[in-house]
């Protein structure tokens, strides 16, 4: 969630993100499965750096999705600037293949 942004903008956001034109439709929240769980570990990124993770999760609905498997790619997000600069020189994923797998195989 970036800063001052509520749990359900955050959610709407990052299906934008995420799944782009191929989520046309409507985004419902599913009421009650709001979760929050925080993990306190040793940054991945700063090693010996004591961190704590707040990471959110809710179910959605998201209308217009395909029935079968597909794929998005990522639209240009900086721009022309100095942030765009520094982002093409990292390794990044533009294309992201979507499949369907059955809810009792994931893990919450």
């Amino acid at each position: 969630m970036k800063p001052d942004e509520s749990p359900e903008s955050a959610v709407l956001r990052a299906v934008r993100e995420e799944l782009g034109s191929v989520a046309g439709g409507e985004v419902r929240i599913v009421p009650g499965s709001y979760r929050e769980k925080v993990e306190e570990r040793y940054s991945a990124s700063y090693p010996g750096l004591p961190a704590r993770y707040v990471l959110y999760s809710v179910d959605a609905i998201v209308d217009g999705l395909p029935d079968g498997d597909f794929c998005t790619e990522e639209a240009e997000e900086y721009g022309e600037s100095e942030e765009k600069k520094v982002a093409d020189q990292a390794v990044t994923v533009r294309k992201h293949f979507w499949t369907w797998v059955s809810p009792d195989t994931v893990e919450l």
